[in-house]
């Protein structure tokens, strides 16, 4: 009952508040939505819909005209109130505006538009994904395309209700945000399916979705959650469908509110459809995201689906429940839904130690918040193309990072009550940063908005330096820069005068943990530029590593901590590492302190650490050219990774733990693309004892027996696995397949795969992930297939994915030729406001050449004098 009551209230129409006055619009004001009724008919095999709305408007104050959002949509019929009404659409604007001729007086009208459009190739707006012996409709419209499914205001804060009902093929199953009210017969093998009213919600929110479907449902906590996938499917959802199970009553008692729709669908699309979207009561997935198969799937894969189902399914109260009033503050919706779902998965998992992988995610957001062009978690978002370019690691990875830095600041205690608070005031609303950082405020006691508005409001990357002295440490903070950054701003300036020029612009408030190396209580600080603080030598600064900063040693206070690193926690061994590598890659630090450290870590240390190992090592080989400084170095990595193979073998053993079978396949994944004899030698075995029966690899060694065999691939291999592609009837392990060929380190056979990307070969949508994945060994040679086949290759990518793909593509490459290519290229082809990719990416190419040229000759250095010691 109570779930009805509160459901009832939520479809009231919500007064006008001052949020809604200072929110920003690119709507005319005065006009608000109460509710929309639609009815939408698609036509399949012409891909092409029809639509009838009604919308219930308040106009505030009068006018002729309502202006809403509409896109690539034909209007057939208009009326205001029942008078008939003209329609001029703007294209540019994405607007069409409705008029009767008379001006519309203060109060209740409704306006009744029938209207058509097309179904895309891509996923934006109402579009279909095709797979083998089907089509399935669906729909995606996170930030700006609903207007290419209904006429609708079409931003964050014009929040209303949807009934919709849907004209479809009988035998096909039609999903919505809310339960089927009905299903009636239409003749002609059709049928009319009506769902439930919404709750006042976003627009973004909406979702239909239409195919040859089935699902596999539970109830808890009195809500079906169910998992839709095509027909035959059902086996493999049994793992998502219980994630989602345990996860709902979690967030249930976490937020204080009991989620309030009576159902939860989670809709695997074939294929790729760009990741995951959390309309409210039916969240978007790609099949890979949802479908596990015990078979096909590793323990990596395991994880993985528990995570993202994590970081969506808490969306349903951080961007559903309450809603950012406007894209500035999207990361409230991205970053606080990944810091829950790593909350959640760590609660439940343990064993993947989530916590520590999250350093991962950290130390990504700081190496790209460091670089020139980054921008603040909170940014300016004017334009459409402005709110697509804001989905990156500085709203998702450090939203999540400073969010669990506050946490700890504040007490996980007062942040729960603060969080809690915080939704139960703006429920079926909106909010901004502030309205977050009152109630945290008021629950922990403690000033945390000061904290939160420097690092939330600023962009960059403290950095602390600890100095040596007689009568302890010192710590003093600045701005993180990039040694190749500061060359390009002035190549006369001094660091000092950069520094102090810095100086006058940022500063961080930080509260930052100081632990002697060799064990002890942690003591706590607070740091900004203006209040340097004090230690002993030998403390481990930033202990336990949320503190959102880097941390630079001099030789003295670094030497203890380099003695006692075997012995340290591992998730300030993973710290240490992390910021050993990037300071010494930036020039802040010595590169010798990053190699001193990983000599030093033992065979038995954290699994995490040495899945972190693993991975930057094998990144750092792609730094390499051909020739014999690379293969010093890969016999170097390889003797460095070799104590930790050794610890977990080549195959799974009784009683091993979760982290030790992810640990195996990081490790023989990471071996292999270092060209390791062994590795290389056991994966070609392995591969050729199947004699093309892949049944007999278990699932923990079909990922790196098959990579490693594509990597290595002669031309009679290579077609041998192209062949186990094309044969392959499980989707999955079709895409898997053709994945792990684009390994291929031969460049005529990465030629190859290039070519059949763009084929009907090739798996649904997977184009763009072939060429990036060929990308990442042959960055010129994907960069020009590219430019050459562009349109087929993003055929079936949304807006942002197409703005995205070709910087993506470029960014591993060293060459300043392709760099400036690229800036041509975005100069023809991408808007200003959709570039931030792009500089991105032209940041990266810059760093990868700089540390080929100045950084990997120290690396070489170090090794020549070590390696085998």
């Amino acid at each position: 009952m109570g779930r009805l009551i509160a459901l009832a209230a939520a479809l009231a129409a919500a007064p006008f508040t001052a949020l809604a006055a200072a929110t920003p619009t690119q709507l005319p004001a005065g006009v608000e939505p109460v509710s929309y009724d639609l009815t939408i008919a698609p036509d399949p095999e012409k891909l092409t819909f029809t639509g009838h709305e009604t919308i219930a408007v308040e106009v505030r104050r009068g006018t002729d005209r309502v202006v809403l959002n509409a896109l690539n949509l034909t209007f057939d019929r208009a009326q205001i109130d029942g008078a008939p009404a003209t329609a001029a659409v703007d294209a540019r604007t994405q607007t069409a505006a409705f008029a009767t001729g008379h001006n519309l007086a203060p109060g209740h009208h409704i306006l009744t538009l029938d209207y058509s459009g097309k179904i895309a190739d891509s996923a934006t707006g109402f579009f279909h994904v095709d797979y083998a012996g089907g089509r399935m409709l669906t729909t995606q419209f996170e930030p700006a395309d609903a207007r290419r499914f209904l006429p609708v205001f079409d931003e964050p804060s014009k929040k209303a209700v949807f009934t919709l009902r849907a004209v479809v093929q009988q035998g096909q199953m039609a999903v919505s945000n809310m339960p089927e009210a009905s299903s009636e017969p239409l003749g002609g093998g059709q049928k009319k399916v009506s769902f439930e009213p919404t709750p006042r919600m976003s627009s973004y929110l909406l979702f239909f979705g239409v195919g040859d479907m089935e699902r596999l449902s539970r109830e808890v906590d009195g809500v079906k959650v169910s998992v839709v996938v095509r027909k035959g499917q059902t086996a493999q959802a049994t793992y998502a469908l219980d994630t989602a199970v345990q996860l709902l009553p979690f967030y249930n008692d976490y937020f204080g509110q009991k989620y309030p729709l009576p159902k939860l669908d989670l809709v695997a699309a074939p294929g790729d459809v760009s990741g995951s979207m959390e309309n409210w009561g039916a969240i978007l997935f790609s099949q890979t995201n949802v479908i596990f198969d015990p078979k096909l799937s590793s323990a990596g894969d395991r994880e993985v689906v528990y995570r993202v189902i994590a970081h969506e399914m808490a969306h349903l109260w951080s961007g559903d429940l309450v809603t950012m009033a406007w894209w500035d503050d999207l990361w409230l919706n991205e970053g606080f839904a990944s810091w829950m779902a790593t909350k959640a998965t760590d609660h439940f998992h343990p064993e993947w130690r989530s916590l520590l992988t999250a350093l991962g995610d950290k130390d990504e957001a700081m190496l790209l918040d460091s670089r020139t062009g980054a921008h603040p978690i909170v940014q300016r978002v004017a334009t459409v193309a402005q709110a697509e370019q804001a989905f990156d690691a500085i709203t998702y990875k450090k939203g999540e990072a400073v969010i669990r830095m506050l946490e700890a600041y504040s007490g996980p205690d007062a942040w729960r009550a603060g969080v809690r608070a915080y939704l139960a005031e703006h429920a079926y609303g909106n909010a901004t940063s502030d309205d977050l950082w009152r109630a945290i405020d008021a629950a922990a006691g403690k000033p945390v908005s000061l904290v939160a508005r420097d690092f939330t409001a600023q962009p960059g990357v403290p950095l602390v330096h600890v100095s040596s002295s007689s009568a302890g440490i010192i710590l003093t903070e600045t701005r993180l820069t990039d040694d190749v950054v500061v060359q390009g701003v002035n190549i006369a300036a001094s660091r000092m005068d950069l520094a102090a020029m810095d100086a006058r612009v940022l500063s961080w408030r930080a509260p930052i943990k100081l632990q002697p190396a060799a064990g002890g209580p942690i003591r706590e600080r607070f740091i900004s530029r203006t209040s340097p603080q004090g230690g002993y030598v030998g403390d481990i600064v930033n202990a336990g590593q949320l503190g959102y900063y880097r941390v630079v040693y001099d030789g003295p206070s670094f030497a203890p901590l380099a003695d006692a690193f075997a012995r340290i926690g591992a998730a300030d061994q993973l710290g240490l590492l992390q910021d050993g590598l990037a300071l010494g890659m930036a020039g802040q630090a010595p590169i010798a302190n990053y190699l001193r450290l990983t000599a030093e870590l033992p065979s038995t240390a954290d699994a995490v650490v040495w899945r972190g190992q693993a991975r930057t090592l094998a990144g750092l080989d792609g730094y390499y050219a051909p020739g014999p400084r690379r293969a010093a170095y890969r016999a170097w990595a390889s003797a460095v990774l070799a104590p930790a193979l050794k610890r977990v073998g080549f195959d799974a053993h009784d009683g091993e733990s979760a982290a030790d079978a992810l640990l195996r396949e990081t490790l023989l994944l990471a071996l292999s693309q270092l060209d390791d004899p062994k590795v290389a030698a056991e994966a070609r075995r392995r591969f050729d004892a199947t004699q093309n029966n892949l049944t007999k690899l278990s699932a923990g060694e079909r990922r790196w027996v098959l990579v490693g065999a594509a990597r290595a691939a002669d031309p009679q291999t290579f077609q041998a696995i192209r062949a186990l592609a094309r044969a392959a009837r499980d989707p999955l392990e079709r895409n898997d397949l053709y994945v792990d060929l684009a390994a291929v380190e031969d460049e005529a056979l990465a030629e190859q795969v290039l070519a059949l990307s763009v084929t009907d070969e090739a798996p649904t949508n997977l184009a763009p992930t072939l060429v990036r994945e060929v990308a990442a060994a042959h960055p010129q040679l994907a960069w020009r297939f590219t430019l050459a086949n562009l349109p087929a290759i993003t055929r079936t990518l949304d807006t942002l994915g197409r703005s995205t793909f070709v910087p993506r593509v470029a960014e591993g490459s060293n060459d300043p030729r392709l760099a400036e290519e690229l800036r041509l290229f975005a100069a023809k082809n991408i808007p200003p406001d959709a570039q931030g990719e792009v500089q991105v990416a032209l940041s990266r190419i810059r760093n990868n050449a700089d540390i080929q040229n100045r950084r990997l000759p120290q690396v070489d250095a170090w090794i020549g004098q070590h390696a085998g010691r």
